[in-house]
């Protein structure tokens, strides 16, 4: 477990900025890096000549597994996942090795996992059922019944002291969960903190027992740390925050229409009520119904007519505008963007919420690979020696990406983890983070920067996982165990969009691990293909889905996009996983043929647009607007089988503030969307950003409003 520590002072100045995603990797010479921003902004996409991610893979006689590569003893123990779990016991997990047989025992704190716990076994991973135990460190203990060979890990897992019951709940708070603990002494006094903030109204019914209630907090698992004196009992992620699937607010919900509808209209910045705003309920400014948000966000429309589909315009003086079409319940929540105008910051700026950016932390750990003993740690085994004399091993560590449809970015030279670096068990690596619960991966090879674009080709990777981090605070230990070897194939199958009067000309095809609710992105993970695709999309080197990686899957995403530049118009699919070494990518939707607004003038009142086949299904679309160069944006959402809809003209609302587009320029987008277990009438926010997204096209105009 990493050791959590008040950082050094050099550490304070160290920033987060949360777009960045690449861990800033510390090596000796360059800790001055610790107290710089991190860049922020994603990669554009590059060309063709970004085959595989962006790196160039030479002349191919190095990729794949290398015949003089140590892959070490060929019936090993490499541990469980997850390590830790409740004292109880049930904890599902993935015993991880090598030269497993089909009749494996398994102990775990001495105890025999019972047969029936055992859910499945092959050559690498053996998944059980956890039994109880005491809390602290447990052996845990493999053997093989048909040699009578054993491996063992002394302290291959350990059992938490406390179990949480419910273990989730609102980012908002307010969940009443009861604590239970094994040879706990809970007194009066005992207090319970997750995520660094304080349960309230603690009742203690016991020395073992005790009830709280949770604390606001983001999304996301958080430790919990019970502590009675001088006694303190930490658990790493045992209680998650989580509003939805999506993590975020806002949307349809709530029952049928029954003769009202409520609107509740917030700023997406700050969360504040925007007192004042405008609601229109209906698709024709003339017949609607129009209202204003009360002082506390909220505001009720009744009208008998209400019983059937509406559609619900939202608008607010230096917001941008939202159209709801077909809402078929009766609350609609709206979380509106600023405008960032200067003409909003005379006397009446919009709410964009504190500046600055976030102080991070650091996390210290080394780099361990597999074959070294007490007092000395072993060579990178599994990665080959330099065979030119511009080669060189290299590792590099990085933080777990929210989408797998990220692209790998080769870091700067200077940030390398090398053979040279310092360490005891490993090789040593810090990197800045910002404040959460974080996953590191990292990614050792063989690298050449003497060609352009550089030249890295994977061979080893390893992950660490559930390391807590808090501002300005210094995480030590985190080592990262490099057993993963990435040898794998992978050969995708892609049937791609149909034609249509403007098509892609191009697959853009990416392969990602995932990691837990995350994902790594790999050196090697992505491919460039002209149109029509023939032949299978092949993949090497990629993580095999052993050791640490037993339990996860690679993840597929791919996109039609035309030109060099990957430009729209684009057909996309995303998020396909599998655990095998082929598969058949499908489920592109055919771009939309833009109607109203198109390439002419659009008077504001109509969305239409037309797709080939017109039995194409879809579950959302999403029409975004925007004028004055970007600045003024309406977006308007509809169901996935409308193709054509009236919606009111927000800039002829009446009074002093302009609540619309501006006219003049404009360009306009749709989008249309699959995503999985869909129901329009429980729309939340998170489903209107492309990560949530199964399948989707897109295409773009210009026009004039």
């Amino acid at each position: 477990m990493a050791n959590v520590s008040r950082g050094p002072s050099r550490s304070r100045g160290a920033r987060w900025s949360k777009r960045g995603a690449v861990a800033l990797v510390l090596v000796a010479g360059v800790a001055t890096a610790m107290a710089a921003c991190l860049p922020g902004g994603n990669a554009v996409p590059a060309g063709d000549e970004a085959d595989a991610g962006g790196l160039s893979l030479g002349d191919g006689s190095t990729l794949g597994p290398r015949a003089d590569v140590d892959l070490g003893d060929p019936f090993a123990l490499d541990g469980l996942l997850p390590a830790h779990g409740p004292f109880s016991g049930k904890t599902r997990a993935l015993v991880s090795g090598r030269g497993f047989s089909s009749d494996m025992r398994v102990f775990v704190g001495g105890v025999e996992v019972p047969r029936e716990a055992v859910f499945a076994s092959n050559v690498t991973r053996i998944a059980i059922e956890v039994p109880p135990g005491k809390p602290g460190p447990a052996e845990v203990r493999v053997k093989n019944t048909k040699t009578a060979e054993e491996r063992a890990l002394p302290a291959g897992f350990t059992y938490d002291a406390v179990v949480l019951r419910p273990d989730s709940g609102a980012t908002s708070g307010g969940t009443r969960i009861e604590v239970e603990g094994s040879g706990t002494a809970f007194v009066a006094a005992t207090t319970v903190a997750i995520g660094g903030r304080p349960c309230t109204d603690v009742s203690v019914k016991d020395t073992t027992h005790l009830a709280c209630t949770t604390p606001e907090h983001s999304a996301g698992a958080k430790d919990v740390v019970v502590t009675t004196g001088v006694d303190r009992i930490q658990v790493r992620e045992a209680y998650t925050y989580s509003d939805a699937a999506d993590g975020y607010r806002g949307g349809l919900s709530g029952g049928a229409l029954a003769g009202r509808i409520k609107v509740l209209a917030f700023d997406s910045f700050t969360g504040k009520p925007l007192a004042g705003g405008t609601v229109v309920v209906g698709g024709d400014l003339a017949t609607a119904k129009i209202a204003k948000v009360s002082q506390s966000g909220a505001v009720e429309l009744s009208d008998p007519s209400f019983t059937s589909k509406l559609t619900v315009s939202v608008a607010a003086k230096c917001h941008q505008p939202m159209t709801f079409v077909d809402v078929p319940v009766d609350t609609v929540t709206v979380y509106l963007d600023p405008v960032m105008d200067l003409s909003c910051a005379e006397g009446d700026p919009p709410s964009i919420g504190g500046g600055g950016g976030r102080f991070g932390g650091i996390i210290e750990g080394e780099l361990v690979f597999p074959g070294g003993v007490e007092f000395r740690r072993a060579g990178w085994s599994g990665v080959p020696a330099p065979k030119r004399p511009t080669e060189r091993q290299a590792a590099y560590v990085f933080f777990s990406q929210a989408s797998p449809g990220e692209r790998f970015v080769l870091p700067e030279a200077v940030t390398a983890v090398t053979p040279d670096s310092p360490g005891s068990a490993g090789y040593l690596f810090n990197v800045v983070g910002a404040p959460g619960n974080h996953t590191l991966y990292a990614v050792a090879g063989l690298e050449d920067r003497s060609e352009s674009p550089p030249r890295f080709v994977p061979y080893v990777l390893g992950f660490v996982r559930g390391v807590g981090l808090g501002a300005r605070q210094k995480v030590v230990g985190a080592d990262i165990f490099m057993n993963v070897i990435a040898d794998a194939p992978l050969a995708v199958s892609a049937t791609t969009p149909p034609p249509a009067p403007r098509s892609p000309d191009r697959l853009v095809t990416q392969v990602a691990l995932s990691l837990g609710t995350g994902f790594a992105t790999l050196p090697l993970g992505e491919r460039t293909t002209l149109l029509p695709v023939t032949a299978p999309i092949t993949y090497i080197g990629l993580p095999s889905l052993d050791a640490a990686a037993a339990t996860e899957s690679y993840v597929i995403s791919a996109r039609a996009v035309s030109g060099p530049r990957a430009e729209l118009p684009l057909s996309a699919v995303s998020r396909v996983r599998t655990n095998g070494q082929q598969i058949a990518l499908g489920g592109f939707l055919p771009v939309p043929q833009m109607v109203a607004p198109a390439a002419g003038a659009w008077d504001g009142k109509r969305i239409k647009f037309n797709m080939i086949p017109e039995s194409t299904t879809a579950d959302l679309v999403k029409v975004s607007v925007l004028s004055r160069g970007g600045l003024v944006g309406w977006t308007i959402v509809l169901p996935g089988n409308v193709r054509d809809a009236a919606i009111p003209d927000l800039s002829a609302l009446p009074g002093p503030d302009m609540l619309g587009l501006v006219r003049g320029p404009i360009v306009s987008t749709v989008s249309v969307a699959r995503i999985e277990a869909f129901d329009y009438g429980r729309l939340r926010f998170g489903q209107l950003g492309s990560g949530s997204w199964s399948a989707s096209a897109v295409d773009s105009l210009a026009g004039v409003f």
